[in-house]
This record gives structure tokens, C-alpha cells and sequence, in this order.
């Protein structure tokens, strides 16, 4: 099958494609969530240095880091044999297994408790300090905080929505990859497999509905959309009309 059939066989045949996104996807996730401790804890700092071509760097080192994390191993264990795509497997596997239960589940838990509990400890500090400096403020001043109190806190329930969502769903498939690298394959680690695999493809799935339905800035900015497809399909309409009525003028 030559070079191509070999890079056929270890990116796509053997997942190292679906790995590196999952990668990716939890680099995501652990970005935004150092994003939103930034923005919180440090308001002042973030302000200043995250600029949006900070964010583009990120955004890149998500994909990168996980492409490079990925694909190496995934083509040193792959062989094409008789036509046939193989993955070998070395006595060494279990380093890189455990390499990999440490960077992309344990490293982020740590991340999301810190982050999270230090955002609900700054949170709940500012809002003593503005209930008693705003005890005789205006009602107007009283209802703006309070708006920008219930903006942050959604924001920060969201993001531990999404957190607690990917600790539920990663948590069994990193249990069998654990009990395959050190006991060894059984009965019950392939049969628990797709359901496990099912687990963690639903988590992806279900964060750009939960952005979407608890995150009010995606809100916005969805609502901002359709509003605009549809002033753009009126339009269209309008003109089709026009041109239609000057057709039967003439």
C-alpha cells in the first residue's frame, strides 16, 4: 500500500485523528476556563495582556498541542501487514498511558477546582463589599450591579456545568484505559469500550447546546445572527418584489 496507505492506516484507521481532537477539545476547555479566572480574579491584568490575538494564539496551541501529542505514538504502533492495518503494542505503553490520564483528565480536574473555586471565593468577597457600599445607592445604580451580579454568576455556572459535564463523561473511559494498560484487555473493558467512547462524544455534543442555552453571551450573539439572516431574507424579498413589480410595469 506504500507511504499513503501507511498514513491512511495510522491517522484515520487507528482514531489518531479523533484523539487529537479530543485533545484539542480539552485544551478548549481548560483555556476558557484560565480565561475566566483571568477575567474574575484579575480583572485589571486581563484587560491589559489578554488582547484578542492572545486568544488566536491559544486557539492554535489547542489544535497544535494535541496533533503533536497524538499522532507520534499513534504512528509508531501502527503497521500495515498483507494489506491489513495492525497496532502494535509495547511494553512501554503504559508510560505514555499514563502520560496521557495525567495531562488530559487529571491536570484539568485540578485546573477546574482551583479555577472555580477561586472565581466563587472572589465572587461572593465582591458582592459583600457592594451590598455594603450600596445600601443607600440609587435604585438605578442597585439594579445595574444587580444585572451584572446575575451576567457573572451565569457565566460561572455554565462553565461548571460544562466542568462537572466532562469529569461525568471522561471518567469511565479513563477507568478502562487504567484497568487495559495494567491488567490487560478482558471481556469487560471491550464491552464497557463504546459505551464509555458514546460518554465522552456526548460531552462534546452537549457544550455548545449548554453555551448556548445558560451562556448569555452566546445568546446574544446567536440572537444577533438569526436577526440578521432574517432582516437579510426580507430584504431579499423585498427586492425580489420590486423587481417583480417593475417586470409587469414594462
Amino acid at each position: 500500500m506504500g507511504a499513503f496507505g501507511y498514513f491512511l492506516c495510522a491517522f484515520f484507521v487507528n482514531d489518531t485523528a479523533t484523539h487529537c481532537a479530543l485533545h484539542a477539545s480539552i485544551f478548549n476547555l481548560v483555556a476558557v476556563t484560565v480565561e475566566r479566572y483571568l477575567k474574575v480574579v484579575y480583572p485589571f491584568w486581563s484587560k491589559k495582556h489578554l488582547k484578542r490575538w492572545v486568544v488566536y494564539v491559544v486557539m492554535a496551541f489547542a489544535w497544535i498541542g494535541g496533533i503533536i501529542y497524538g499522532v507520534p505514538t499513534s504512528f509508531l504502533m501502527s503497521r500495515v501487514e498483507n494489506g491489513s492495518c495492525l497496532r502494535q503494542f509495547y511494553s512501554e505503553l503504559f508510560i505514555h498511558q499514563s502520560c496521557t490520564l495525567t495531562i488530559f483528565f487529571f491536570l484539568p480536574l485540578i485546573v477546574f477546582v482551583y479555577c472555580y473555586g477561586r472565581i466563587v471565593f472572589v465572587m461572593r468577597r465582591q458582592m459583600r463589599v457592594m451590598a455594603g457600599h450600596t445600601g443607600g445607592g440609587s435604585s438605578q445604580m442597585n439594579a445595574s450591579q444587580a444585572q451584572s451580579k446575575r451576567v457573572k454568576w451565569n457565566i460561572i455556572k455554565t462553565m461548571i456545568i460544562v466542568s462537572i459535564s466532562f469529569v461525568v463523561s471522561w471518567s469511565p473511559i479513563n477507568i478502562l484505559t487504567l484497568h487495559v494498560t495494567f491488567v490487560g484487555p478482558t471481556t469487560f473493558t471491550m464491552v464497557g469500550l463504546y459505551p464509555a467512547m458514546f460518554l465522552v462524544y456526548l460531552d462534546i455534543c452537549m457544550n455548545p447546546f449548554i453555551y448556548g442555552l445558560k451562556h448569555e453571551g452566546v445568546k446574544q450573539e446567536l440572537a444577533r445572527l438569526i436577526s440578521c439572516r432574517k432582516t437579510n431574507s426580507v430584504g431579499n424579498t423585498s427586492r425580489i418584489r420590486s423587481s417583480n413589480r417593475a417586470d409587469t410595469t414594462l
